[in-house]
């Protein structure tokens, strides 16, 4: 990444942890393109670089695509934008069909991974996954378990080194 693209991760790192839980945009190819709402995740530095962690159940149709893929595409709205799509980007599924078309987005092609990038959104963060770790029962708090996975399905998180950090041509 150029000192620019790092400068721009910094000034977003409170801008996706606001907006996360709101949601935002995790694309994908892996030979169907695809789209899905994420409103848990990570953005912080592992192995001495940048890192999105993103869970993802396996059974979402994106799950063998990032696996397929091995690099994803985080689309970041502004605050307050596409509330709407994201809704239904979390609750249709990619098996239907095609979401972006469904969502009305335009896509370009991702700078540095093969992944489409939501036109809409003001900043797209380029990720290569370089671990994907399956969360476990016997590693996760009761807690945890019984109030996010009452049946047992739990995600895998697929730690992907930010390589590129823009915001959107539009």
């Amino acid at each position: 990444m150029t000192q620019k693209e790092i400068a721009l991760l910094t000034e977003l790192t409170p801008i996706v942890q606001r907006q996360l839980p709101k949601g935002l945009f995790l694309c994908v190819d892996g030979g169907a393109p695809n789209t899905m709402t994420i409103g848990w995740g990570s953005l912080g530095v592992f192995w001495g670089k940048p890192v999105f962690t993103v869970p993802v159940r396996p059974q979402r149709f994106t799950y063998p695509l990032i696996s397929k893929a091995r690099s994803f595409i985080v689309g970041v709205p502004e605050d307050g934008a596409l509330v709407d799509q994201r809704m239904k980007a979390g609750t249709w599924s990619g098996r239907d069909g095609d979401k972006f078309q469904r969502l009305g987005f335009e896509t370009v092609k991702g700078r540095v991974v093969d992944a489409p990038a939501i036109k809409a959104c003001k900043w797209q963060i380029e990720c290569v996954v370089k671990s994907a770790v399956d969360l476990t029962e016997s590693a996760t708090a009761p807690d945890v378990v019984s109030a996010m996975y009452p049946a047992r399905d739990f995600h895998t998180l697929f730690m992907g080194e930010v390589v590129a950090c823009y915001e959107t041509e539009r």
